[in-house]
C-alpha cells in the first residue's frame, strides 16, 4: 500500500513541472527503468512525456504494462484502453487489455452478439479514424473513375465490368460512410475506468445521496453526464449512478 501511495505522490508532482522534456530519451529511461524491475521510476518517466502532451500508443502501452506490475490494475487498463484507440490492430495492446480485465472484481454476464455481428463489429472497430477517411477517400475516388468509365466505354464486356465496380464501390462507400459517422460520434462518448480500489455510485451528484451499488478498480463504465464534480455513468449491464469524478480516469 505504501508503495502505491509513494508512485501516486510521485505521479502528481508532475503537474507541477510543464517545461520542455525530451521524449526520446525519457522513454529509454523508462524502458531501462522497467527492464531494471523499477516499475514506479519507469511509471515517473513516462508520465513526464505524458504531461508535455507527447502522446502515444507505444507511451500508453508502456504506462500500462508498467501500472500493472505495480499492481494499479485501473491505471492498466485506462492506459492499453487508450493505446488500443490509437492502435486498434495490435495484437499485444488487445491481449494485454484482456489479461488486465481478468483481475476485475466485477463481472458482466452478457449475452453475446451473432457471429455475423460480431464479426462485423470486429472489422470496425479494427480501423482507426484516419484509416476510415482514408478509406472513404480511395473508395469515393474509385466510384468517380468507374462511372465515367462506364459513362465512356462503349464495349458492352468492359460496361458490365464497370457497372459492377460502380456498385461495389457505392455499397463499400455506404458501408465505409456508416462507419466513419459511428466513429466520429464515438469520439463524444467518453468511458471512465475506476482508479480506486472501491467507490459507491450514488443515486444523485451531492454528498450524501443514497449509494445504488458498489464498483471496484478497474471497472469501466460509459459517462452520460457530468458536473463540476460528479460523472454519471452506464455500466456494461446498463446500470446508473453518479460517482465523484475523482476517482475516474477517462478515454
Amino acid at each position: 500500500m505504501l508503495k502505491k501511495t509513494l508512485v501516486s505522490l510521485a505521479v502528481l508532482l508532475l503537474a507541477s513541472n510543464l517545461f520542455a522534456v525530451d521524449a526520446q530519451s525519457l522513454m529509454q529511461a523508462g524502458n531501462e527503468s522497467y527492464k531494471a524491475g523499477a516499475y514506479a521510476e519507469a511509471i515517473i518517466n513516462y508520465e513526464k512525456i505524458l504531461v508535455a502532451e507527447k502522446t502515444s500508443a507505444d507511451l500508453h502501452y508502456n504506462l500500462g504494462c508498467a501500472y500493472f506490475n505495480e499492481e494499479y490494475y485501473g491505471q492498466a487498463i485506462l492506459h492499453f484502453e487508450k493505446a488500443h484507440q490509437l492502435s486498434p490492430r495490435d495484437e499485444d495492446i488487445q491481449h494485454n487489455l484482456d489479461y488486465s480485465k481478468l483481475f476485475i472484481k466485477d463481472k458482466f454476464d452478457l449475452p453475446q452478439p451473432m457471429p455475423l455481428v460480431a464479426w462485423f463489429m470486429a472489422a470496425r472497430s479494427a480501423l482507426s479514424l484516419d484509416e476510415i477517411k482514408k478509406l472513404e477517400m480511395i473508395l469515393f475516388a474509385l466510384l468517380i473513375l468507374s462511372s465515367v468509365a462506364f459513362l465512356l466505354t462503349r464495349h458492352s464486356q468492359i460496361n458490365r465490368i464497370m457497372a459492377a465496380i460502380v456498385l461495389f464501390s457505392l455499397a463499400l462507400l455506404l458501408i465505409s460512410g456508416g462507419w466513419l459517422w459511428d466513429r466520429t460520434r464515438a469520439l463524444d462518448q467518453k468511458h471512465g475506468v475506476v482508479l480506486v480500489e472501491e467507490v459507491s455510485v450514488t443515486s444523485a451528484p451531492t454528498s450524501g445521496s443514497s449509494t445504488l451499488f458498489v464498483i471496484h478498480e478497474g471497472t469501466s463504465g460509459e459517462i452520460l453526464d457530468a458536473t463540476d464534480a460528479w460523472y454519471k455513468i452506464r455500466l456494461a449491464d446498463g446500470k446508473t449512478g453518479w460517482v465523484n469524478n475523482e476517482v475516474l480516469g477517462i478515454y
